[in-house]
C-alpha cells in the first residue's frame, strides 16, 4: 500500500472538470498496436475533448515522478475507424511517449455530457470562491494523512514518531550528554579488498568502558584507515583520554588497530533523526538470523565481498533459497568465509544454493569534445586511459540489479578540465548501443578493454557546427467576446515568431517571459498556470511550465517555431 497525496491545483482542476459535467481521473492502461502507444476505451465514449493526462512513474529506487502530457503528445481517435465515435488516446510518433503497460490518469468530457447550470466559474465568483475553499481543506487533509503515512516507517518518519518507530527495534534516541568519541579502524597492509565494519562493534579500554560504533564503516581497497563515531554504551559509560580505545571485543578480519585520536566529550544535543534512523538500520541488520537481510548483510560485511543478491523460492520449490555473490576479490579464502557465513546464518531446515552473478560482456565507445583547441597527440594518449580507467571503475563497481546512467558517467569525465563534454555508449554484444543500461538481479558487468574512442574533437572545431532546435506551445485561452478561434491564432502565430527570434544566451525561454510578450487583452487570456512549452533539440526534449523550468539557447542557435496547439476554454475573459 502507499499513499500520493493531491495538491491543492489537482484537487481545484478535477473539482472544475466535476462541475461542468466532465469525467475525473480515469485510470486507462497504455497499450502498443502496430509500434503506436494507444489507450484501453475511454468509458464515457463517445468523447468530445481531453482535457487532462497524467503518467505516474516509478524509477528504479521506487521514486515517484508525475508526467504531464499534453495536444502536442496525443490525438483523440476512434477505435473503429470513423470521425465520429471518439474513444482513444494515440501518442504521435517522435513526442513524448508514456510507459509500456503503465497506467494513466485521465480527465475528459464525454458527448452525452449533461448541461451544467453553473456557468460562472471565473475566479472571484461565488461557485469558484467556494470550490477553492473546499479544495484547500480537502489538500490540508491529504497533508495530514500523508504525514500520517510517512510516521509509520523507519526511512521517512521524524522526531517523535521516529521515537516509537525504532523502540520496536530496541533502539532509542542518544540524549543530550551521551559521552562519544570518534574512533580510527585502521587496516592490516597485508588484507587487500574491501573491509566492512558492523553498526554496534564494541571497543573497550583498559578500564571496561565499552563504546559501541553507531554506524556501519566499509574500508575501500584504497583506504588504509577510517574514522566512525562511537558512543558509550550507556549514559554513565566512562569518559575516555585520547588512545585509550584500543581494544575490540570480536576481531575483525582485516583490521590491525583501533584507537581513538581525541578524547570523548559529552553531546550538546540530542541525536539527530537521521544519525538515528542510521543507526536503528544498521543494528536492525546486525542482531537478525534467519532472514533474507540477514544473510545478505552478513555476507556484505566479508571483506573480497561486492555485492550479494538473495533469491527466494529460485525454483518455485518452498524451502529453498540461492545466493548470488559478485567477489571483488575472488580466492579461496573469501569463498571459505562465504560458505562458512551461508552455514551461520542460513534459516533452519532450508537449503541455500550458492552462486555468483552472472557476467554481463560489455564494450564501450566513447565521444569526447575538448576544451579550446584541444590537446597534443601525446596528451590524447593519457587522457583517454584516464577516461577509459574511470568508466571502467565504475561499471565494474556496479551491483547486481543496478543501471549504468549516462549523466553519472558523463559527470565523471567532465571532472577534467580536458574535456568539455562527453557521450558514452554501452554495447552488449550483438545488440544495438544504449546510453542507459541496467543489470538484471544476478547479473555483473564485464568490461571489454580497450575502449573505442569513434570520436574526438576539440570545441572550436565543434563549434562551429549549426545549431538549431523546435519549440511546440501548448496555449490554454478565454477570448474576449466577439474574437474568433481563427483571430487568436493568426495573432499568437505572429507574435510568437517574433518571441523566438529574440531568444538568446542572455534570453532564456520560460513560459513567464512568454506569457509577458503574447500578452493582448483586446483578444484573449492566457491560462498561464496551464501553459507549456516543449523544447526540442536533436533527440532530446524538455518541457517548461509556469515558474518551472528555462531553456537558454546557444549563441548562434535558432529555434523555430514546431507548432502552436490552441486549447479555447469555456466562458470569456
Amino acid at each position: 500500500m502507499s499513499f500520493l497525496p493531491r495538491t491543492y491545483e489537482e484537487i481545484v482542476r478535477d473539482l472544475l472538470t466535476t462541475l461542468t459535467s466532465g469525467t475525473v481521473r480515469e485510470q486507462v492502461k497504455v497499450l502498443d498496436t502496430g509500434g503506436q502507444r494507444v489507450t484501453e476505451k475511454l468509458s464515457s465514449r463517445p468523447v468530445r475533448r481531453v482535457s487532462f493526462v497524467e503518467e505516474i512513474r516509478t524509477d528504479e529506487q521506487g521514486k515517484k515522478t508525475k508526467i504531464r502530457y499534453t495536444a502536442a503528445d496525443y490525438e483523440l481517435i476512434a477505435s473503429d475507424g470513423s470521425e465520429s465515435n471518439l474513444d482513444t488516446i494515440r501518442f504521435r510518433k517522435g513526442k513524448q511517449q508514456p510507459d509500456m503497460a503503465s497506467t494513466l490518469s485521465v480527465n475528459y468530457y464525454p458527448v452525452s455530457a449533461e448541461s451544467t447550470p453553473l456557468t460562472d466559474l471565473n475566479v472571484g465568483s461565488v461557485v469558484r470562491t467556494l470550490m477553492e475553499t473546499f479544495a484547500r481543506e480537502l489538500a490540508l487533509s491529504d497533508l495530514s494523512l500523508d504525514y500520517i503515512y510517512k510516521s509509520g516507517y523507519l526511512e521517512t518518519a521524524t522526531g517523535p514518531s521516529l521515537d516509537k518507530v525504532v523502540a520496536l527495534m530496541g533502539v532509542q534516541r542518544l540524549p543530550a550528554g551521551y559521552p562519544t568519541v570518534k574512533v580510527r579502524f585502521s587496516r592490516n597492509a597485508a588484507s587487500p579488498g574491501q573491509i566492512t565494519i558492523p553498526a554496534d562493534t564494541a571497543i573497550v579500554d583498559a578500564k571496561n568502558n565499552r563504546y559501541l560504533t553507531l554506524e556501519a564503516l566499509v574500508l575501500e581497497p584504497y583506504e588504509s584507515s577510517r574514522e566512525v563515531l562511537a558512543a558509550g554504551e550507556k549514559p554513565g559509560t566512562g569518559e575516555v583520554a585520547a588512545g585509550e580505545l584500543n581494544r575490540l571485543e570480536t576481531i575483525i578480519a582485516g583490521i590491525a588497530e583501533v584507537t581513538n585520536v581525541k578524547e570523548s566529550s559529552k553531546s550538546s544535543a540530542a541525536e539527530s533523526d537521521e544519525d538515528l534512523r542510521r543507526r536503528a538500520a544498521g543494528a536492525l541488520h546486525g542482531v537478525m538470523r534467519g532472514t533474507v537481510n540477514a544473510l545478505q548483510y552478513g555476507l556484505l560485511n566479508i571483506p573480497g565481498v561486492k555485492s550479494v543478491n538473495v533469491v527466494e523460492f529460485p525454483n518455485d520449490i518452498a524451502g529453498e533459497v540461492r545466493v548470488e555473490v559478485s567477489y571483488s576479490e575472488d580466492t579461496p579464502e573469501v569463498r571459505k568465509l562465504v560458505d562458512d557465513r551461508i552455514g551461520e546464518l542460513r534459516p533452519a531446515g532450508i537449503r541455500v544454493i550458492s552462486g555468483e552473478a552472472a557476467k554481463k560482456p560489455l564494450e564501450v565507445q566513447i565521444d569526447l569534445t575538448l576544451t579550446g583547441k584541444g590537446v597534443s597527440q601525446s596528451e590524447l594518449g593519457a587522457l583517454k586511459t584516464s577516461t577509459e580507467t574511470a568508466i571502467a571503475k565504475y561499471l565494474a563497481d556496479l551491483p547486481p540489479g543496478g543501471s549504468a546512467r549516462q549523466a553519472r558517467m558523463s559527470a565523471l569525465l567532465l571532472a577534467d578540465a580536458r574535456i568539455a563534454d562527453a557521450k558514452v555508449r554501452l554495447i552488449v554484444p550483438g545488440k544495438e548501443a544504449q546510453e542507459n543500461l541496467s543489470l538484471e538481479s544476478n547479473e555483473v558487468f564485464e568490461v571489454k578493454k580497450p575502449f573505442t574512442f569513434a570520436q574526438v574533437v576539440a570545441e572550436e572545431q565543434a563549434a562551429a557546427q549549426a545549431v538549431s532546435s523546435k519549440a511546440t506551445f501548448y496555449l490554454p485561452l478565454h477570448l474576449v467576446a466577439g474574437v474568433t478561434e481563427a483571430q487568436a491564432q493568426s495573432a499568437l502565430e505572429t507574435a510568437l515568431t517574433a518571441y523566438l527570434a529574440s531568444r538568446g544566451p542572455s534570453a532564456p525561454v520560460s513560459v513567464d517571459t512568454l506569457a509577458a510578450s503574447i500578452r493582448d487583452d483586446s483578444r484573449y487570456a492566457l491560462v498561464r498556470d496551464e501553459a507549456t512549452i516543449t523544447i526540442e533539440k536533436g533527440d532530446t526534449f524538455m518541457q517548461l511550465a509556469d515558474a518551472q523550468g528555462q531553456y537558454v539557447p546557444a549563441a548562434g542557435e535558432t529555434m523555430e517555431k514546431q507548432a502552436v496547439n490552441l486549447d479555447i476554454r469555456e466562458g470569456g475573459v
